[in-house]
């Protein structure tokens, strides 16, 4: 019989390990079986694209950055190149609401020096970067220790807090700079900081290379015509039968010489020589509890952030302007409860009919974990009281929708390095058995998509030499 391998989870990273495995299936002279098992009624998670009245919304990310090749490379395999859509221009256009106005966010140097985010004073000491010594500690440091500490406090708390807090939705004081931003870290790490970091590779390349951190990402945002959503619906394609919605697994055991016995739900089992926990932790903490108590405990101690994500459309003429640019971020304590807005319909235009504006607001996250349970009226006039403060909207909305991610963004707070050590170590004496996705190393579409080809070949390596077994799917009862 051919050799299986079960995936838990069918959003991006599940279905990018399933593509993964199954372009693969040549080496195996047995034949290969695949299973994806979907808790839900819709694969993708949080990644789904909401069409209505001209309108396109998306649920969760909004697109991925073109500078990481493995995300474009599967556009390219999954044929659906020609449906890509970069961001606008403006899209490089950002502010910050601070002291009662939007204020742009400066692209350069010189203009970094004249702007008036920061005081001449925080300006000034971003520009004395160069002279901090580097940190010595090898233990892990918050992101809001490392930004205070090399530009300034002030610098950490108006950017770097608005920035991590539109990311992640997280609170940059518990974030780990290791976890969250390990090509920053690196960059101390490895050049004593960050100015002679970037000095360094601009010397070696020719060039200054953008390679992303709490001060902003590199690369150009991309999505498709349709959403980010296609994507989704081109790796559920190619799953075909292998992607089974509605089939929530809800313990793994070991099986002996059959590797792994997966329970479901409705009390079928499924048997599997490896397996993929594609899932957020705190789901795979469930599942394995039974399994390994020790793995249980390192994947529950990951927590993640809740976001409300607002979706308001306008006619333009309500509109004292039309929106140019990507949006504004909020810091805390400047008034707004809103994370920020993006202008959806200025990031990528045709995400709204001709004559209309989308703007796309976050509400909660980590600082405000209460908000994700506030209804839809409450939730409106939140955003409404605040769009009405920062960008002098008085209008009401001629359209809106709402979306609610409970467990939206996972949070790589201090300590997360030693949990993924724990992590590591305890799959490790499960062989076959793995875990990847958002949880782990990367919140990105980019970071799912990057790990899964390595997922894939440690996957059937295993699964190969444990050899196939007898039977492989259970009924109920059996």
């Amino acid at each position: 019989m051919p050799v299986t391998v079960a995936i838990v989870g069918g959003g991006v990273a599940g279905l990018a390990v399933a593509y993964e495995i199954k372009e693969r299936s040549g080496r195996v002279p047995g034949g290969l079986d695949v299973v994806c098992l979907e808790a839900a009624d819709h694969p993708g998670g949080n990644i789904r694209s909401h069409h209505a009245d001209g309108f396109t919304c998306e649920w969760g990310p909004n697109g991925f950055l073109d500078n990481v090749p493995a995300t474009p490379a599967l556009v390219r395999r999954l044929g659906i190149e020609e449906r890509l859509l970069p961001s606008d221009r403006s899209a490089a256009i950002r502010f910050i609401y601070r002291g009662g106005r939007l204020r742009k966010l400066p692209s350069g140097v010189l203009s970094f020096l004249g702007a008036d985010i920061l005081s001449l004073a925080g300006r000034l000491r971003v520009f004395g970067e160069p002279f901090v010594p580097p940190r010595r500690d090898p233990s892990e440091e918050s992101v809001h220790d490392f930004v205070a500490r090399r530009i300034g406090a002030e610098a950490a708390r108006i950017l770097v807090d608005a920035m991590v807090s539109g990311i992640y939705g997280g609170d940059v004081r518990a974030l780990s700079l290791q976890a969250t931003f390990p090509k920053m870290w690196r960059m101390e790490a490895d050049h004593g900081g960050l100015v002679r970091a970037m000095l360094s590779r601009k010397k070696k390349s020719g060039s200054a290379a953008a390679s992303g951190g709490p001060a902003g990402p590199g690369g150009t945002l991309t999505s498709f015509r349709e959403g980010l959503q296609e994507l989704i619906d081109a790796l559920a394609r190619e799953a075909g039968p292998a992607l089974r919605l509605q089939s929530r697994v809800v313990r793994v055991a070991e099986a002996g010489s059959r590797g792994f016995r997966l329970f479901l739900a409705g009390g079928e089992s499924i048997d599997a020589d490896a397996v993929v926990l594609a899932c957020p932790a705190w789901f795979a903490a469930e599942i394995v509890s039974g399994l390994d108590v020790e793995l249980a405990g390192a994947l529950a101690g990951i927590p993640s952030a809740s976001l409300a994500v607002v979706h308001f459309g306008f006619d333009e003429a309500d509109l004292a302007r039309r929106p140019h640019g990507f949006g504004f971020l909020v810091p805390r304590g400047e008034g707004p409860r809103i994370l920020g807005t993006l202008w959806s319909s200025s990031i990528f235009p045709g995400r709204a009919p001709a004559g209309k504006v989308l703007l796309t607001s976050m509400v909660g996250g980590a600082h405000d974990p209460e908000a994700v349970a506030l209804d839809d009226a409450a939730l409106t006039d939140i955003v409404r009281k605040d769009l009405g403060e920062t960008m002098g909207i008085d209008a009401a909305p001629r359209f809106v929708r709402i979306f609610r991610q409970p467990r939206g963004i996972p949070q790589y707070t201090l300590g997360h390095i030693g949990r993924l050590e724990v992590i590591d170590r305890r799959l490790s004496a499960h062989p076959g058995l793995f875990a990847c996705g958002n949880s782990y190393r990367g919140i990105s579409v980019n970071a799912c998509v990057d790990e899964a080809p390595r997922i894939a070949d440690a996957a059937l390596e295993a699964a190969m030499r444990r050899g196939p077994g007898t039977s492989r799917i259970r009924s109920p009862g059996a």
